[in-house]
């Protein structure tokens, strides 16, 4: 049975205007938050239970973070491609190099299935082209390309059941479904299309229902979308630029949600490029590690 969905109001929990605040990971190890900002070339994290920030400053663009099965690095998508990032070193070993043949591409946004593999895309970092792709890698770095002819990739979603991929184009305003079966990919739809008056699809997670929270970049606010593809809930924030979100917490019900500040003037909009987070009575699940 679908409970109504209950939050609280949306708490700034880190006030620095980052550029662009990307790609929110939780952590239940440590009980901790980390992020990029893709602009500034910085990690970011944040500890539940000790409220202390900490930043890094990293020698390359770096898009996405994410887990790996029995290592403390991380694998992350940078300017050059695939990597393994040591956080305590601050070092990058690159581990596959994605769409030399473009340079004017970049890696966009990614996620891990319950199976280790990884799902990300590519993107005209010019935002003009339709250039971008869309790829899995499985643990044994075997690389497919599952779609292509997009200018900006944004998400993935995998559904807990793991049966569902969600993948946004964001220029075209709309979000995809697939059917899923470990790393096969088909019957692609139309889930959910953005009006043209509003802003664009970003990242998106999902929650214990299966359910959608979707980042509206350019709209102040994240949706909560059925498996239907109808709007549940609307939540505002104080600035435009939502980015992505995701579940965390020690019960798993607090959705932190990152926005940006590129482009703006913060003393117009002061929030923007910050990290905030809002309770709920609904959970998510810590990413599924690589491997």
């Amino acid at each position: 049975m679908i409970k109504k969905l209950k939050t609280g109001t949306p708490t700034i929990i880190n006030p620095k205007n980052l550029l662009l605040g990307e790609g929110p990971i939780w952590l239940p190890d440590t009980n901790s938050l980390i992020w990029l900002d893709i602009k500034a070339k910085s990690l970011h994290s944040f500890s539940y239970d000790t409220k202390i920030y900490k930043n890094i400053n990293l020698v390359k663009t770096t898009t996405w973070i994410l887990p790996i099965l029995n290592s403390n690095s991380f694998l992350v998508g940078t300017e050059d491609g695939v990597e393994e990032y040591n956080y305590n070193e601050n070092i990058f070993e690159l581990k596959l190099p994605i769409e030399e043949n473009l340079p004017n591409n970049r890696l966009n946004d990614a996620k891990i299935d319950k199976k280790g593999n990884l799902w990300f895309g590519t993107m005209d970092n010019a935002e003009k082209d339709k250039s971008g792709s869309f790829y899995c890698l499985k643990p044994n770095f075997e690389l497919t390309k599952i779609d292509d002819s997009y200018t900006v990739t944004n998400g993935p979603a995998i559904t807990h059941d793991d049966k569902k991929l969600y993948h946004v184009s964001s220029l075209h305003k709309k979000v995809f479904c697939f059917d899923k079966n470990n790393s096969k990919l088909s019957n692609k739809r139309i889930f959910f299309e953005l009006d043209q008056n509003d802003g664009y699809p970003d990242g998106l997670t999902t929650d214990d229902e299966n359910f959608i929270w979707l980042a509206v970049w350019g709209g102040s606010k994240v949706l909560r979308i059925s498996p239907d593809g109808e709007v549940d809930k609307i939540i505002s924030f104080p600035t435009s630029q939502i980015t992505s979100c995701v579940f965390g917490g020690p019960e798993m019900n607090i959705l932190f949600v990152t926005s940006a500040s590129v482009g703006k003037n913060s003393s117009e909009d002061k929030h923007a490029g910050n990290l905030f987070s809002i309770e709920t009575n609904k959970k998510g699940i810590p990413s599924p590690k690589f491997g």
